[in-house]
């Protein structure tokens, strides 16, 4: 898989570039599938890219990640966009 890659628009905001999108034209996101893909980074602590804050990947993330009322009831692009964000993770995790 490609690095994702943190590029400025032409406002200056900051946008995330996701190389190799998993949960593509999905018009349903299987929610089970994305907290299956998180369960990999429990007890990895990742590095927030803009301040270099290290977050410990607990237990609950996946669930909490992909498992609310509202994020299930999600469709369409919101769904797409928050699913395909858990692959933001950057995957040089250290434990």
């Amino acid at each position: 898989m490609k690095k994702l890659e943190v590029i400025q628009d032409g406002d200056g905001s900051k946008v995330v570039v996701i190389p190799d999108i998993l949960f593509a034209n999905k018009q349903n996101i299987d929610w089970d599938e994305v907290e299956f893909y998180l369960k990999q980074y429990v007890g990895e602590n990742a590095v927030v890219t803009d301040s270099g804050d290290r977050i410990y990947l607990g237990t609950n993330f996946p669930d909490e990640f992909a498992g609310s009322k509202y994020t299930r009831k999600s469709k369409g692009a919101r769904a797409k966009a928050k699913a395909n964000a858990a692959q933001g993770i950057d995957r040089n995790c250290h434990k």
